[in-house]
C-alpha cells in the first residue's frame, strides 16, 4: 500500500505544489519530506511546513493572502467554542483556505495544478477604500 504514494505521478504532483503553494497555517514555503509512519520503516513522500511542524497539502499564495486578510480584518473566528488565540487563527485561516479553494473550483478557476486562469492579485489594495462626494456620485450616475 505505501508504494502508491510513492508514485511518479504522486511525486510529481506534490513537488509542483511544494514550488507553488504554502502553508495553510502559516503562510510559510512547503518542502517535501520522507515520513516513517512505523517501526517497519514504511515510509512516504508527503509535503510538510517546517515551520509548523505539520504534513499540509498548501494552498495558492494568493487564496492563504485572501483567507489571512478576511480573518484579520473582519476579526472572523471559526472556532469560537475554543480559546481565540494564536493557534485558533491559525486554524480559521486553514478553514477560509479550504472554502476559498472549494469554491474556486467549483467555479473552474482552479484545480489540483493550480489557478487556470490568470490572477491578477494586487496585495497593497487589499483592504484598500474609495471615498467618492455626493457630487462625484450624481455624476458617475448621470452619465450611465
Amino acid at each position: 500500500m505505501i508504494s502508491q504514494f510513492n508514485t511518479s505521478s504522486r511525486l510529481q504532483e506534490l513537488t509542483g505544489r511544494v514550488k507553488r503553494c504554502c502553508c495553510r497555517y502559516c503562510g510559510s514555503p512547503l518542502e517535501l519530506k520522507r515520513i516513517t509512519f512505523s517501526h517497519f520503516e514504511d515510509s512516504r513522500i508527503e509535503i510538510f511546513c517546517t515551520k509548523c511542524g505539520r504534513i499540509e497539502y498548501g494552498a495558492e499564495p494568493e487564496v492563504y493572502l485572501s483567507a489571512k486578510y478576511f480573518v484579520e480584518h473582519f476579526d472572523f473566528n471559526w472556532y469560537t467554542y475554543l480559546d481565540d488565540n494564536a493557534q485558533t487563527k491559525q486554524m480559521t485561516i486553514a478553514k477560509i483556505c479550504d472554502i476559498l479553494t472549494w469554491q474556486n473550483q467549483q467555479l473552474g478557476f482552479q484545480d489540483q495544478d493550480g489557478f487556470k486562469v490568470p490572477v491578477n492579485m494586487k496585495e497593497e489594495l487589499q483592504g484598500q477604500s474609495m471615498t467618492i462626494s455626493d457630487e462625484e456620485l450624481n455624476q458617475f450616475t448621470a452619465e450611465e
